[in-house]
């Protein structure tokens, strides 16, 4: 998981103030170019998740800044900035949400899954072979013969990989692991969770919505990126958040005073 930057983001506006945009006075324009080099420049982001989230930042400060813009021209707007599917079934907009809803995702490295199993005899591609190097068979895993270890500082998967041959090694690491495993914390997310780190809503109804699941529940360490704990890293310090609303089951941006359909 890529470091949590501390980001500065653009903040709501003042009861009565209004955000301004180019060519009526103001620097709105230059406001959403600092809010666009702070995505691009958030290492938690996916591709998808940066055009999401600018289409968002685009929809809210540029495209309808005044403080008596119409919520659903924003949503409108948004979605049609990202496009439909190829199939033309689904607004992008919406399997972006779906695709931030927080979660862990585990990485099965396919190119080195390599079998550990010590190795008995000296490989014959000489000492500085990898598999003299570390010890190990070294021999190709099939895809489904691994043991799981459980990280106990985050929860993480790291995958111990074995050949046909040593099945019964594998057993036993499994055995091996399984306590650990049990005692280990659930994992620290590592995907999605950044749209609660850049505007407020309700983001656990949205994600339901947007998952079509209505018993979905967020991580145990909360539902936003920020508050997400990193070995070694600092967790990143509250800052000013654009604010929305979500009204049965649809993203609404509040205007300056209240939400109106």
């Amino acid at each position: 998981m890529g470091a949590a930057l501390h980001l500065a983001h653009a903040g709501q506006p003042a009861p009565g103030e209004r955000h301004r945009t180019k060519g009526k006075g103001g620097s709105g324009g230059e406001t959403f170019a600092d809010f666009a080099r702070q995505v691009y420049g958030d290492q938690r982001a996916t591709p998808l998740a940066r055009e999401l989230l600018l289409a968002f930042g685009y929809a809210t400060m540029v495209a309808h800044s005044e403080a008596e813009r119409d919520v659903h021209d924003v949503w409108s707007t948004a979605r049609k900035a990202m496009g439909a599917t190829r199939t033309g079934r689904r607004w992008r907009l919406d399997e972006a949400i779906a695709d931030d809803a927080p979660r862990y995702v585990s990485s099965k490295d396919r190119e080195h899954r390599v079998c550990e199993a010590p190795r008995l005899r000296p490989h014959p591609d000489g000492p500085d072979d990898f598999r003299n190097v570390r010890g190990i068979c070294g021999s190709l895993a099939d895809w489904e013969h691994y043991a799981l270890e459980k990280q106990l500082g985050t929860g993480w998967y790291k995958y111990h990989w074995f050949c046909k041959r040593h099945l019964d090694h594998l057993a036993r690491v499994r055995e091996q692991l399984r306590e650990p495993n049990e005692r280990a914390p659930q994992p620290v997310p590592n995907r999605g969770g950044l749209l609660p780190a850049y505007f407020e809503s309700d983001w656990l109804g949205t994600y339901r919505h947007r998952l079509d699941s209505p018993t979905w529940e967020p991580p145990v360490y909360g539902i936003s990126a920020d508050d997400w704990p990193t070995p070694g890293v600092e967790p990143v310090a509250p800052r000013a958040r654009l604010r929305l609303a979500a009204l049965d089951g649809t993203l609404l941006v509040e205007a300056d005073r209240g939400a109106r359909r």
